[in-house]
């Protein structure tokens, strides 16, 4: 074998052995970085070599920038050691007006699900700054409303400022206190953020109770509405009759102060009778009882023929009642008197 055979066949050997070590480098970086796209709705400044950072710093690289019809795709590239949260969204950062642009991704991962290779990041996931010549239209737009063809064509934003300038004149320390004041508001609101959202949770379930309830409600607005009809009628007698009760209430209210001292001897003689009936509410449910009773029997003993009361004696009670009291027993008491009609009576 010749030198210059030998030196072919170490070329190849040595060519092939980097391009063995190039592709192993290849495959080992493009395992441990991961590739994804985003969606955009315009990528002005954006272009394949654009850094990708996370919290101000770069952790990828732009690799592609392709239209989709109404949108641009864009490809990045993690680099390795860099991870994102799976929910992360991604942000075209402009930080001035003449340099590169960045595309920054919202959420680092800390922890929980991380951001896959392959995925793609909708719209819904992805914003793009306000371009400066958007700024520049909106901003003709507005003094063009606002302008002499617009609406001060009459001079009336002119008046509105005039007016305004000379009602905040002198009121800077009372605006300043408001501000003040306002800020307190919104921090004890925020301390107390569960209440107040658990009150707006509530009010929500009260309009949803409303809503369902709407037809009654309708209902009870009209007769309220015929209510209200029939007292703007009656609205001179609600007057006199008021006027009259109030003249009633000072009488009265005359009449308790000339008499306060008797009113409370009367009260107080009245504690005894009152206690009277309360011990002897036994009896007097006995006696509503029966002289209903007793007054029955006594209608029916009356003879009209004969202008009398006629009655008939059990004279073998009587005599009962009498061996068991001469006997000294005591399980009877005497016989009530029966008048006819009642019960054992002829």
């Amino acid at each position: 074998m010749s030198i210059s055979t030998k030196r072919v066949i170490t070329a190849v050997i040595a060519v092939a052995l980097f391009a063995g070590v190039w592709a192993a480098t290849v495959a080992i970086a493009n395992a441990t970085t991961k590739e994804f796209t985003a969606d955009f709705e315009s990528t002005v400044g954006l272009f394949p070599g654009s850094d990708v950072q996370m919290l101000g710093v770069a952790v990828g690289k732009v690799t592609k920038v392709e239209p989709q019809g109404a949108t641009v795709r864009v490809t990045m590239k993690l680099d390795r050691g860099y991870k994102a949260a799976a929910s992360t969204g991604a942000v075209i950062v402009a930080p001035t007006l003449v340099s590169d642009r960045f595309v920054q991704l919202t959420e680092p991962h800390v922890s929980g699900p991380e951001l896959a290779s392959g995925i793609n990041l909708g719209l819904d996931r992805t914003a793009v700054p306000v371009e400066i010549d958007q700024l520049y239209a909106s901003l003709t737009d507005i003094a063009t409303k606002l302008g002499p063809d617009g609406a001060n064509s009459a001079g009336a934003l002119s008046d509105l400022l005039t007016v305004a300038a000379e009602n905040l004149d002198g009121n800077g320390e009372a605006i300043n206190e408001t501000l003040k004041e306002f800020g307190k508001a919104t921090a004890t609101l925020a301390d107390s953020d569960e209440a107040f959202f658990g009150t707006i949770a509530n009010l929500k379930e009260f309009n949803d109770m409303l809503v369902e309830n709407d037809s009654e409600l309708a209902q009870l607005n009209r007769q309220l509405d015929v209510v209200a009809g029939f007292l703007a009628d009656d609205r001179d007698e609600m007057a006199s009759a008021i006027t009259e009760l109030a003249a009633a209430m000072a009488v009265l209210d005359d009449f308790l102060a000339d008499n306060r001292q008797n009113l409370q001897t009367s009260v107080e003689n009245l504690v005894g009778p009152t206690q009277t009936l309360v011990d002897q509410q036994e009896s007097l449910e006995e006696a509503v009882r029966l002289i209903p009773l007793a007054l029955q029997n006594f209608i029916r003993a009356y003879n009209p023929e004969t202008n009398t009361l006629d009655g008939r004696g059990n004279l073998n009670e009587l005599s009962i009642w009498s061996t068991d009291g001469l006997s000294g027993s005591t399980s009877g008491n005497a016989p009530p008197v029966l008048f006819p009609g009642s019960e054992g009576g002829q």
